[in-house]
């Protein structure tokens, strides 16, 4: 069940990759506080305080990004995709376990292309500065959801993440909804915040630090000891 939880959410987190890896080139980190409200749909609402601090809470995401690579660490799992071979692994580290799927084969099918279909990125005019960053709202719909995007060209450095963009594009041009995410990296800016609503939980995430610095390659691969659990992803 836990597994499929974390399905549900991957087009909005491929979204948010793909937002900041087409617009970057060299290393970078940055970290960003995620603020989480609800209970999820089909859910009743008398939860235990216990479950339902699950899904009420507050942590920080780490974030690390390389032209090959990229890692976000939360309080319990890793999340690593590596670019040039369209790889996921999700780390349970609590579990020493970890999953790993295709993204190419996992999205190129009628789901992905269903997904593709219905998602819908809106710019507006609305502004507001946010952490200290004047920043441009965008609206995107997918699945049911409204989810807003808040993105800035006064991060600092931004525009000096730009070349990896091309090489991104060639990737995505065989998958429908690779090649539509892939249009995030048009956005002109940086994702200072973004609110999500997936599923009956908000999530409202906003940058915290981010810098330039040399990222070691072990980041990226698999911790020893770890075992790899089979994920079935089922074709419609």
């Amino acid at each position: 069940m836990k597994e499929w939880k974390r399905i549900a959410y991957l087009p909005l987190a491929l979204l948010i990759f793909f937002t900041i890896s087409t617009s970057a080139y060299g290393d970078l980190y940055w970290e960003s506080e995620m603020v989480s409200g609800g209970v999820p749909a089909g859910f009743p609402s008398n939860l235990p305080k216990q479950m339902i601090d699950q899904f009420n809470k507050t942590e920080t995401i780490k974030h690390y990004l390389t032209p090959y690579a990229y890692r976000t660490d939360t309080n319990d799992s890793i999340m690593i995709i590596k670019h040039d071979t369209m790889t996921m692994y999700h780390i349970n580290v609590k579990d020493k376990t970890y999953t790993k799927i295709n993204m190419t084969t996992f999205l190129d099918n009628e789901s992905g292309k269903g997904m593709a279909e219905e998602m819908k990125v809106t710019p507006t005019n609305e502004t507001k500065k946010i952490v200290g960053y004047m920043c441009k709202k965008y609206n995107m719909t997918m699945m049911g959801s409204n989810n807003e995007f808040w993105i800035s060209k006064d991060v600092k450095g931004y525009k000096e993440y730009t070349a990896f963009g091309k090489k991104m594009e060639k990737m995505f041009e065989k998958n429908p909804m690779l090649r539509k995410l892939g249009m995030a990296g048009k956005w002109d800016g940086f994702p200072v915040q973004t609110v999500m609503k997936v599923m009956g939980i908000t999530s409202t995430t906003t940058l915290k630090t981010i810098e330039g610095k040399a990222l070691s390659k072990d980041l990226f691969e698999i911790p020893k000891g770890y075992k790899m659990l089979d994920l079935k992803v089922p074709h419609h």
